[in-house]
């Protein structure tokens, strides 16, 4: 089997994205190790395209997740904890345990947001819009995989210990108009599930996820997708 060199710092092809695509399958095997030898370092831009296509075939995902938010211009930083749930590409759903209560959850029509932690009696209603980033933005691994194909320089920075999984980290820097300064993605050198991502958004806020204990193509009820505003709570429109 053939491996490919090791890219540290190499543009990807740009071009849109055709729908329905099909990578060309590179399968490459790591060769077996002694204790003294370390696993060879992979393409990037195979390592992206193994990783997108491995996403792309999931039917769900359920996943322990840790996130922090930090925002340097306001000296704040924001912890937040509990179970990750995603159904296709309009289904997601971030229960939060820590603070217990909040809520981030995408019914297939409508993105809802209540933190009653912070803003009790209040919540915030979006209209799910693929081209949207930010708060309204569902799918965002796939928006991650999608805007590394056309229009990010990636780099491959190494081999990094997540949770007790090795993974491999990625830099993406934007080459054209980007909502984000940088990316960064982990992804599980056996499984290819991405562990732990980082985005820094151009007013320098920083979202950092840990995806711990997954469990794709899981069974998930659409029940769990379902939001019902608390009675007497004002919605706003997002």
């Amino acid at each position: 089997m053939r491996q490919q060199p090791i890219d540290s710092t190499r543009h990807r092809a740009s071009g849109p994205l055709q729908a329905g695509a099909v990578f060309v399958t590179v399968l490459f095997s790591l060769p077996t190790l002694t204790p003294t030898q370390e696993a060879p370092s992979p393409d990037v831009d195979v390592l992206l395209e193994r990783a997108e296509e491995v996403y792309d075939g999931l039917e769900s995902m359920t996943a322990a997740f840790e996130q922090t938010i930090e925002i340097p211009l306001l000296a704040r930083k924001r912890d937040g904890a509990g179970t990750w749930y995603q159904k296709g590409a309009g289904r997601f759903k971030m229960d939060f345990s820590d603070p217990e209560g909040d809520v981030i959850v995408a019914d297939g029509r409508h993105l809802w947001l209540y933190y009653p932690s912070t803003h009790p009696g209040q919540v915030i209603r979006s209209a799910i819009d693929a081209n949207v980033t930010g708060a309204g933005m569902v799918d965002l691994q796939g928006r991650i995989f999608e805007e590394a194909d056309t229009g990010y320089e990636a780099t491959l920075q190494g081999s990094e210990d997540v949770k007790g999984n090795a993974t491999w980290r990625i830099a993406l820097i934007p080459t054209d108009e980007s909502p984000y300064r940088s990316v960064r993605v982990w992804v599980d050198q056996e499984s290819y599930l991405v562990r732990r991502f980082e985005i820094v958004e151009e007013n320098e806020t920083i979202r950092t996820v840990i995806l711990d204990r997954l469990r794709p193509n899981e069974a998930i009820a659409d029940s769990v997708f379902e939001f019902v505003p608390p009675e007497g709570a004002d919605v706003f429109e997002g």
